[in-house]
């Protein structure tokens, strides 16, 4: 057969596979503990509460439940949703949300809106794939900027350099892409202060922030910190940011449902752009989850997962303190809610090298140098908290410490690592 590469586009072949989606396939054995999906536990699913919403949705709606939907989304579940986000500090209209497939879709539509091919998009060093992958596939940059000492937010000095250079080579940055609250994946939250300087700063230069927040409602230690939607408003109101939410953490990701957050003349033109996409997201998840917001339980539902992810990443982190080696190079965050940690190790440990020899002491992590778009680091790791149950989570931090002991040992006594998996 002859290759097909050639007829690709440009954007087809800026695609790449995400590196945590491949690597789940290896975790597939029964026995594997796998710290690597970013999977809710299944125990938080209101599954009893969801069935007779659905049920309500069929016996009174099933005609409009079954046919096409608008664009811009369900009437009724936007009217919920600008009710959800009030009670959490933010005004909207129907004009300023819309409705979509998943919140990865709005990663999708957000560069497809934005970039011309080589432009740039700030974001964390590192940050999540999946932003990466959607700039990627339509020919735009990452300029990963390096979080402070503090782990707190961006290095604001850095910030002004990097962005100064960029400017100085001709770059062509056109927003800048956070996830202020247990970033995925460090895990960390941004400060107060850093927030407002973040939001300054997108004032002088003109640019758009997307504030990505799938788990801003899953905090679990500390008090909540404004989001950097919220500031604006609640300050020069420059309509710059855009927010972007889920049910994906705070409900169940089988929903496939999110939702944007922006000024009226950007939600015209993601509807436009959403239509070329997928006509409407389906009408009857929005109105089984209509249906279901309006009995007013998903704060329950946030409640109860809010106190199960506490114990579960108390627990980790005591496990990590009880295996791992005591060694100033080897350093994990602390999260205050989500359902991520990152470790780093000391810097001669390539964790896509050591992915084999976890994988066949049968436990996963995600490698490090999957969330950076260039010149990775390779000493670091994503390990999940959130799904696996207290048993698994010890059993597979003791695992995964016999394997960084032995990477010390080995590079003490000079052996070096293997091949790291293909793909990696």
């Amino acid at each position: 057969m002859d290759p097909i590469g050639p007829v690709f586009s440009k954007n087809a072949n800026n695609m790449k596979k995400s590196v945590i989606r491949e690597l789940l396939k290896l975790t597939q054995q029964p026995d594997i503990i796998s710290f690597a999906g970013g999977l809710p536990d299944p125990a938080t699913f209101p599954v009893a509460d969801l069935r007779a919403a659905a049920d309500r949705v069929f016996a009174k709606s099933a005609a409009k439940a079954l046919q096409y939907g608008t664009t811009e989304g369900d009437t009724t579940l936007k009217a919920e949703l600008l009710r959800y986000e009030e009670t959490h500090g933010i005004r909207a209209v129907p004009s300023e949300l819309l409705i979509t497939s998943s919140s990865q879709q709005a990663l999708d539509m957000i560069p497809k809106l934005f970039l011309d091919p080589a432009d740039s998009v700030l974001a964390g060093r590192p940050t999540y794939i999946g932003a990466i992958q959607a700039i990627q596939s339509y020919q735009g940059k990452v300029i990963g900027i390096p979080f402070s000492a503090d782990r707190d937010g961006f290095d604001v000095v850095e910030l002004e350099k990097i962005y100064a250079r960029a400017l100085a080579k001709g770059e062509r940055v056109k927003y800048i892409y956070v996830i202020p609250d247990f970033q995925n994946p460090t895990g960390i939250c941004w400060s107060l202060e850093k927030r407002r300087e973040l939001l300054e700063f997108s004032y002088r230069n003109g640019l758009f922030v997307v504030e990505d927040a799938p788990y801003r409602e899953i905090r679990f230690l500390g008090s909540p910190v404004p989001s950097i939607y919220q500031l604006d408003q609640e300050g020069k109101n420059r309509g710059n940011i855009i927010g972007l939410k889920t049910f994906s953490k705070i409900l169940a990701p089988g929903t496939r449902i999110g939702w944007i957050l922006a000024r009226e003349d950007i939600i015209y033109k993601l509807v436009t752009a959403k239509q070329a996409m997928d006509l409407c997201t389906s009408p009857f998840t929005q109105m089984w989850l209509a249906e279901y917001l309006a009995e007013g339980k998903l704060e329950e539902v946030i409640a109860r997962t809010r106190a199960l992810y506490r114990e579960k990443r108390n627990f980790m982190v005591e496990m990590l303190e009880k295996y791992m080696p005591k060694r100033f190079d080897l350093t994990w965050t602390r999260p205050e809610g989500g359902l991520f940690l990152w470790i780093s190790l000391p810097h001669y440990i390539d964790t896509d090298l050591m992915l084999l020899k976890a994988i066949e002491k049968k436990v996963a992590y995600v490698v490090g140098s999957a969330f950076y778009f260039d010149n990775p680091e390779h000493n670091s790791m994503r390990i999940n908290f959130s799904y696996s149950t207290l048993e698994q989570i010890e059993e597979g931090v003791k695992r995964l410490a016999e394997v960084i002991k032995g990477e010390i040992g080995n590079y003490e006594s000079g052996i070096r690592g293997q091949t790291a998996p293909e793909g990696f």
